[in-house]
């Protein structure tokens, strides 16, 4: 799923990646510091109509709370009227606009048992401009700042697929201490392989559609063939089932496929698998060592 985003590359990602951000600390600390706010600014002045403290914070979280869940069930939603392997885009204000308006309805009825406030449809359309546009505001903050953190902390790439015409200006990088290297594409499979299957979060692959697979928590990232799926598994049970030869591990997050390997690109502070899809997988700075030896060895067998 790709949300426009006015601010330059759009976000494209799976209802998976989309959990994770709304569970990862990153998240949740801004969502808890947007309650602090609306509370110390007594927002559409609760508290001044005798709302009490403790009522006023609840009533803020479950506004909060709802208004994620809202929004979340709106691109939810929006996905699965979509035909399957489409990409889906969607405008921002739809979700937030439609979330607002059934937040605004909840916590107007809840705040009215609390404090003297008139709960009445002229109150709500009263209401609902003023806290579409601070929801904007908000989720403008949650786009330019959070989201991209979120992003960096869990390792998601969610900006991996860019949309044509929005790429920033590429600015010149310095010269690396150590000259990279060309590529050295690799031809073949590893003999003996075909025909072993590995299994990974239940479902049973053959080894020779493997291509990689990433570990993103308790999640595997699956490339295999044409397809792209995220299972719940572990690395560690992936790569107990592994043939020694198969493919290698050049970060702990990451399992590559050696017929998947188009090269190595080394640079002075750290390597890059290249992927013949294009694909580029970081290499830890502890396994330089043995990614390099394991790369000569599969080009000199290459040979």
């Amino acid at each position: 799923m790709q949300l426009f985003d006015m601010f330059g590359e759009p976000p494209q990602f799976t209802v998976h990646e989309m959990m994770m951000v709304l569970r990862s600390g990153v998240f949740l600390k801004y969502a808890a510091a947007v309650v602090l706010l609306l509370v110390a600014f007594d927002t559409h002045g609760y508290r001044e109509a005798g709302m009490p403290l403790q009522v006023n914070i609840l009533i803020w979280m479950v506004c909060v709370a709802a208004f994620v869940s809202v929004y979340a069930a709106v691109l939810l939603g929006w996905l699965a009227l979509a035909p399957g392997g489409r990409r889906i885009r969607l405008l921002r204000l739809v979700p937030n606009a439609t979330a607002m308006a059934v937040v605004t309805f909840l916590v107007l009825a809840l705040a009215s048992g609390f404090a003297d406030l008139e709960f009445s449809r002229r109150v709500l359309l009263q209401h609902l401009p003023y806290n579409i546009a601070l929801s904007y505001i908000f989720e403008t903050l949650m786009f330019v700042f959070i989201l991209p953190q979120a992003d960096a902390a869990l390792g998601l790439d969610l900006y991996r697929r860019k949309r044509p015409g929005c790429e920033p200006p590429v600015e010149p990088r310095p010269a690396p201490v150590v000259p990279e290297q060309p590529v050295q594409p690799l031809r073949g499979a590893a003999e003996g392989l075909n025909g072993t299957a590995v299994v990974v979060g239940g479902q049973k692959f053959a080894l020779e559609q493997l291509r990689y697979v990433k570990s993103e928590e308790h999640y595997l990232r699956v490339s295999a063939g044409d397809s792209e799926l995220t299972l719940r598994g572990r690395l560690a049970d992936l790569l107990a089932q592994m043939p020694q030869d198969a493919g290698l591990q050049p970060h702990r997050s990451w399992w590559v496929a050696r017929d998947a390997v188009a090269g190595l690109r080394r640079g002075g502070q750290s390597d890059v698998l290249l992927l013949a899809d294009g694909t580029e997988v970081p290499v830890a700075r502890g396994r330089r060592a043995h990614v390099r030896e394991v790369m000569q060895a599969w080009q000199a067998g290459e040979g």
